[in-house]
């Protein structure tokens, strides 16, 4: 018996967070059906216990903006903030210094992965597998330089 209860409980547990909008909708014949889907002329019926809607600005996505932080907001000094700034500078320089060398070590190793070995030709399927994964592993290298070399660009 306690097996069986837990699937029941599992799903009122899931079950509780879910809402929808329900609306009230009489036809011209007068046949009245509750639906979530909004129909012109249908009615939002608001059930005891449910949370307040949103306000239809709340649900349409907007633009961020510019908000002024609060006046008790913490601050941070220059100094500090230019001290932070300093050190993820210079994280971000060993990071792609690495990279680059993480990328120069690919492109050898791409090198001397195209080279055929005694008894391969260039249609192999090995050989093909091969070279694509060291290309493949070039490319992620450049990548990450060209993704290091923008976070710098954005420091101030």
């Amino acid at each position: 018996m306690p097996i069986a209860r837990f699937p029941f409980l599992l799903c009122l547990i899931l079950a509780a967070p879910v809402q929808a909008d329900i609306y009230k909708y009489v036809d011209e014949n007068g046949q009245v059906t509750f639906t979530d889907v909004y129909k012109k002329g249908a009615q939002r019926i608001v059930l005891p216990g449910a949370p307040a809607p949103l306000p239809p600005a709340a649900k349409s996505p907007r633009r961020a903006s510019y908000n002024p932080s609060p006046a008790d907001f913490p601050r941070i000094d220059a100094g500090t903030q230019k001290r932070r700034d300093d050190v993820r500078r210079q994280v971000l320089q060993d990071e792609i210094a690495g990279e680059r060398r993480n990328a120069d070590e690919a492109r050898r190793q791409l090198a001397l992965g195209e080279r055929l070995q005694p008894g391969e030709r260039a249609t192999d399927a090995s050989y093909i597998n091969r070279v694509t994964r060291l290309r493949a592993s070039v490319q992620q290298h450049e990548q990450n330089v060209a993704s290091i070399q923008r976070e710098l660009a954005n420091l101030k």
